[in-house]
């Protein structure tokens, strides 16, 4: 099984990511496009707080990046399912959280997140649906899946698709 990472920008954008560099470094947060956001990197303080006791110690969203199950358009980069540090979320979770943030942009007005769960709330769903990669395509617990890499994955494994 496979899994892919857009890679976006222009050569001359501030976005950019040099496909060379992740074949040569590897995919990491660093070298990662910023297209791919995860819930449990929005509100970290509250993320922390609660956090499973339970859950691994590696599990670190200020260093973690996002994949997706099928090819994006062109060019992605395309790797194996390599490691037990990947899990998957619930995307809509993600979305609702993204509009807490959208309504603090928007002075807390409101309009965002009206009808929607409280931060809190969101984030303690978010820990709920944590699963991981077997778990997810057996049970198909949401529809939206918000795949999450919490380790480098070595250039070696990846392919850059043009």
């Amino acid at each position: 099984m496979y899994l892919y990472h857009m890679v976006i920008g222009e050569k001359d954008s501030d976005i950019y990511k040099n496909p060379q560099n992740v074949l040569n470094e590897g995919l990491s947060g660093k070298t990662a496009t910023r297209w791919y956001g995860n819930g449990g990197g929005f509100f970290p303080e509250l993320t922390d707080h609660f956090r499973p006791k339970n859950s691994p110690k590696w599990i670190d969203f200020k260093n973690s990046f996002g994949a997706e199950f099928e090819p994006p358009d062109k060019p992605y980069f395309r790797f194996p399912v390599f490691s037990e540090r990947i899990l998957v979320f619930n995307f809509d979770i993600s979305s609702d959280l993204f509009a807490h943030i959208e309504d603090i942009y928007d002075g807390g007005r409101g309009r965002f997140v009206e009808g929607l769960p409280s931060k809190e709330d969101l984030i303690k769903q978010y820990w709920d649906s944590m699963t991981t990669i077997d778990e997810y395509l057996e049970h198909k617990p949401f529809k939206n899946p918000q795949i999450v890499i919490f380790e480098t994955v070595p250039g070696h494994l990846i392919e850059y698709i043009e």
